[in-house]
């Protein structure tokens, strides 16, 4: 069961969207709700907007943009009592994978300095727009919040070793640490 508290959620994701977002920012909402915070703030690992995530391996080749980002991130820790892992179970291609995998660690430093609750949907960050793809095939036959409730799954922070940060969490409630797959017990 997940523990009910009150404050901020700090989802975390991709890139600014060209548009509103506004269907990404309500499934937002949902996830804060069913978590039991009272408020929901949201911020990018990648600071430059685009019609899809697909484009930051173009976007983000060179660092700039992942630089930008982290002000509003680190901002966002600060004032945030939980973190939602939402930017893509996907890491761009090309130069930009580089970079993204050291925000996500620089990401996961700051979260495990803070001793912040850590969320992602299923087996990884999944991003809001793939949320009902993953909670259909899970939980078939639960409607849309309850099935997203079950697929809320914490994610530990800790650094394990020196092994390279992947991107596959925990799957359907059992827990893994961020990066690192889930050892059978």
């Amino acid at each position: 069961m997940i523990a009910a508290t009150e404050g901020i959620l700090f989802a975390v994701l991709a890139n600014p969207p060209l548009t509103e977002g506004q269907r990404t920012l309500r499934r937002v909402a949902l996830a804060a709700e069913l978590l039991g915070f009272a408020d929901v703030e949201v911020a990018n690992l990648f600071a430059v907007p685009s019609h899809a995530t697909g484009a930051i391996a173009v976007l983000g080749a060179e660092e700039d943009g992942w630089l930008e980002a982290r002000p509003s991130l680190e901002e966002r820790l600060d004032t945030a009592q939980g973190v939602l892992l939402a930017y893509g179970a996907t890491a761009p291609t090309g130069e930009a994978r580089a970079h993204f995998r050291r925000q996500v660690e620089w990401l996961r430093i700051r979260i495990a300095a803070r001793r912040l609750p850590t969320w992602n949907v299923g087996d990884g960050p999944r991003h809001p727009s793939r949320w009902q793809r993953w909670t259909c095939r899970a939980y078939p036959a639960l409607p849309f919040a309850e099935a997203l409730r079950s697929s809320l799954v914490p994610v530990r922070t800790e650094s394990v070793g020196d092994s390279p940060l992947g991107y596959r969490q925990a799957s359907r409630g059992a827990e893994a640490l961020l990066g690192q797959p889930r050892v059978p017990g």
